[in-house]
């Protein structure tokens, strides 16, 4: 969950970021998948030893793909920066 860290820590830092409702929204969606990523992997380990826990794989790589859309892989400081950006040109 390393962009919801990060998010978290700056926002405990400097308050509630500066976004427009579009790159707030995106921010949001990050936290979001972020969390049900970890939720599948977490499950995934409960059927360590069966033969459900291949099935979670499919799931994880969807969110995985989602993430990577919304995040385009960019480091958490980078992202942050990139949606001020995009949030002042609007």
């Amino acid at each position: 969950m390393k962009y919801s860290s990060y998010f978290s820590s700056v926002t405990k830092e400097n308050g509630q970021p500066n976004l427009n409702p579009e790159q707030f929204k995106r921010l949001m969606n990050i936290t979001i998948v972020e969390g049900v990523l970890q939720g599948l992997k977490k499950a995934k380990e409960n059927y360590k030893d069966s033969h459900y826990y291949y099935k979670f794989d499919t799931f994880i790589f969807k969110y995985d793909m989602s993430l990577a859309q919304l995040t385009g892989n960019l480091m958490p400081k980078d992202l942050l920066r990139e949606m001020y950006n995009l949030s002042e040109r609007s």
